[in-house]
């Protein structure tokens, strides 16, 4: 069955500054209540045209899902966007639960450091991560 839930979520921009940014996901829910679909990411979408692939699962009020950048999507100490087409993207887990009584699910998501080489220098990115909320809009 289909589905479309709309939500927002919070980054940190430039120095600690948070912003939300709105996504909508449009899946197909299988009977084991696995979904996989394709996510439109307002700031994304913008500046690239792309979608980003998303799969997860629904367990009684539990929602995870792994969404999938197409691209390397990033920002750098400058705060600048760095889009890299020929490379494929990161992943951001995201875990929530549903609110009683309603159709919207709250919770935290993750991106998961990595060891990066640069000009031959080794760097450990840190795990970051943040709040997000989306609510069902059809089933």
């Amino acid at each position: 069955q289909k589905i479309v839930w709309i939500g927002k979520f919070k980054d940190i921009v430039d120095e600690s500054k948070e912003e939300e940014f709105a996504f909508r996901i449009d899946a197909e829910l299988d009977d084991k209540m696995r979904f996989k679909g394709t996510v439109w990411e307002e700031e994304f979408h913008e500046k690239t045209k792309l979608f980003i692939d998303v799969k997860g699962t629904i367990k009684d009020d539990q929602i995870q899902f792994v969404k999938t950048y197409p691209c390397v999507y990033d920002i750098d100490e400058n705060f600048k966007t760095i889009i890299d087409y020929s490379k494929k993207g990161h992943q951001v887990r995201y875990v929530g639960k549903k609110q009683k009584g309603t159709e919207k699910w709250v919770g935290e998501w993750l991106v998961k450091g990595d060891t990066v080489v640069i000009d031959g220098e080794t760097y450990e990115q840190d795990d970051y991560g943040g709040y997000f909320e989306m609510e069902l809009v059809q089933e």
